[in-house]
C-alpha cells in the first residue's frame, strides 16, 4: 500500500483524497472497479457513512475492501444513527479490520434523506465522538474503564468555510482541533476569500486542511438551489454557469478551483466529491493541473 495517509499528512506532500458512496445492496462489483480505477491516483479513499441520511451498506464493510484492493481508506462515522456504545463498537471493529482513519461527522438530519420516519439519535456530536476516539486511543472508552488492546487512529473532522456567519463555525472547529483531529476535510469551497480566512485561523494549530472540491452538474442544480444538499453554499452565478453545461465544462469549473488553490498556497491537499460520476476524478485533477 506504500505510506500511509498519517504519514501523507506529515510529509508536506499535496494530499488528493475522494470519498465514495457505499453500495445500497450486497452488490460489491461496481464499487470495486472504481476502488481500482482510484489506485494510485489517491492518497486516501473515505467511505461515506449514510451520507445525506440516505441508507446504505456500512462503510467498515468498503472500507476492508478498499484496504484489500491495496488503497488507504478513511471511515466516515456519523452520530446521527448511533448511541455512544454503538459508536464506540464500530470504533474497535473498524481497528480490528486494519481501519486506521475515521472522520468523524455529526450527520445530516434524516428530513433529508430517504428513511424520513427514522428517529435520529444524536446521543453525542461529532466533537464527543473525536473525544471518544481519542480516550480509546488512550486505552479508555468513555465511560473510563481500561481496554484489552487500544487502537491507533489518525483522526478527522469537517468543516464549512462557506458557512454564513462564520464565526459559530471556527468556534466549533477549534473543539474539534483541541480534542484531538488530525486533519480537517472541509465542504465543497468555492471563494478563495472565505477558505483564507478560515485557514488563517486554524493555520497556528498544524491541523491539516483538505479543501472540499465538489463536480457540480447540471441536473442537481434544483438541488442546490433549494437546500437539498446542507452546508453546501454554491454561488448563484456558478450555479447559472452549470446549468447548461456539458460534463467537460462542469470537469474544468472543478478544475479551475483546484488551480486557485494550488497557486494560492491555502491548503495541504483536495477532497474531491464526484457522486455518480468517479470516473470522472482523473479528468478534474488533469484540470486542475495534478
Amino acid at each position: 500500500m506504500g505510506q500511509s495517509f498519517e504519514e501523507a499528512l506529515t510529509s508536506g506532500k499535496f494530499l488528493i483524497v475522494t470519498s465514495l458512496d457505499p453500495p445500497k445492496g450486497t452488490d460489491l462489483e461496481g464499487i470495486a472497479g472504481v476502488i481500482g480505477k482510484l489506485k494510485g491516483v489517491v492518497n486516501a479513499l473515505g467511505v461515506y457513512d449514510n451520507p445525506r441520511a440516505l441508507m446504505y451498506m456500512s462503510p467498515w464493510a468498503i472500507c476492508r475492501l478498499v484496504i484489500e484492493q491495496g488503497v488507504e481508506p478513511i471511515m466516515h462515522v456519523t452520530c446521527r444513527d448511533r448511541n455512544r456504545l454503538a459508536l464506540q463498537s464500530d470504533l474497535l471493529a473498524a481497528a480490528s479490520i486494519g481501519i486506521k482513519n475515521i472522520l468523524c461527522v455529526s450527520g445530516d438530519h434524516v428530513m433529508f434523506g430517504d428513511h424520513v420516519d427514522a428517529k435520529p439519535v444524536h446521543d453525542i456530536d461529532s466533537v464527543h465522538l473525536l473525544s471518544a476516539a481519542k480516550a480509546l486511543s488512550e486505552g479508555n472508552d468513555m465511560a473510563g474503564n481500561p481496554l484489552k488492546g487500544s487502537p491507533a487512529f489518525c483522526l478527522g473532522a469537517t468543516a464549512n468555510p462557506e458557512a454564513n456567519p462564520l464565526e459559530p463555525q471556527l468556534i466549533k472547529v477549534d473543539k474539534k482541533i483541541q480534542v484531538g483531529a488530525s486533519f480537517l476535510i472541509t465542504q465543497p469551497v468555492f471563494n478563495m476569500d472565505n477558505l483564507k480566512r478560515f485557514v488563517d485561523h486554524v493555520k497556528e494549530s498544524k491541523v491539516k486542511v483538505i479543501a472540499g472540491i465538489d463536480l457540480l452538474v447540471p441536473e442537481e442544480v434544483p438541488k442546490y438551489r433549494d437546500g437539498s444538499y446542507p452546508g453546501l453554499f454554491v454561488p448563484e452565478n456558478l450555479l447559472e454557469e452549470i446549468a447548461g453545461a456539458d460534463i467537460e465544462k462542469c470537469v474544468n469549473v472543478a478544475g479551475d478551483l483546484i488551480k486557485q488553490i494550488k497557486s494560492a498556497n491555502l491548503c495541504d491537499g483536495i477532497h474531491i466529491s464526484a457522486p455518480g460520476h468517479e470516473e470522472k476524478i482523473p479528468d478534474i485533477l488533469k484540470a486542475g493541473g495534478l
